[in-house]
């Protein structure tokens, strides 16, 4: 290259904004996306805007509702079948009735009162009532564990999402 030639080049390069070195190049590439999990779960406190609130919106308070979010994805090269994924109640909070839905038709959702032991879509309990023995559905309170079954296909890179609220119970401790 002339002299010329190369003032050219570094005026073009400076005009045009180009890249010229490889470690600004490098810094321009943008890092690798972190390795994927299969299930990532979010939590949110759906009171964190009310008046309560209002001096610390991040902290969790009797009374709070937590909505908490589980998304599988299939990272397999195949389509996969009958997926389970499950969530405890954490302690201190109780599930809220009827909160626990999935984004598909083919999903079955089950409940634990025994720490995810047996499974049921209606749990029921035992009570000796005027001295005989009588099965009821258990109150949503008792539950300690909720299981998603994915009955259907999913194919490669697919999700499904699932959720389920809970609350936090009046003199329990803060999670």
């Amino acid at each position: 290259m002339t002299r010329p030639t190369r003032l050219a080049f570094w005026l073009a390069a400076l005009a045009g904004g180009w890249t010229v070195s490889a470690a600004a190049q490098r810094a321009e590439t943008p890092p690798p996306p972190p390795p994927a999990k299969p299930l990532v779960m979010t939590a949110q406190n759906l009171m964190a805007g009310d008046e309560r609130h209002r001096d610390n919106p991040r902290a969790v308070m009797p009374g709070d509702v937590i909505l908490y979010r589980l998304t599988f994805t299939n990272l397999r090269s195949d389509s996969i079948r009958n997926v389970q994924f499950h969530d405890p109640v954490p302690a201190g909070l109780r599930y809220v009735a009827g909160s626990a839905t999935a984004d598909r038709q083919d999903v079955t959702i089950e409940f634990s009162l025994d720490g995810g032991r047996t499974w049921s879509v209606q749990p029921m309990i035992e009570e000796v009532v005027d001295g005989r023995k009588v099965h009821r559905p258990a109150p949503p309170e008792l539950y300690t564990n909720v299981r998603w079954s994915v009955h259907g296909w999913l194919l490669p890179n697919a999700q499904v999402t699932a959720e389920l609220k809970t609350q936090l119970r009046e003199g329990a401790p803060r999670p």
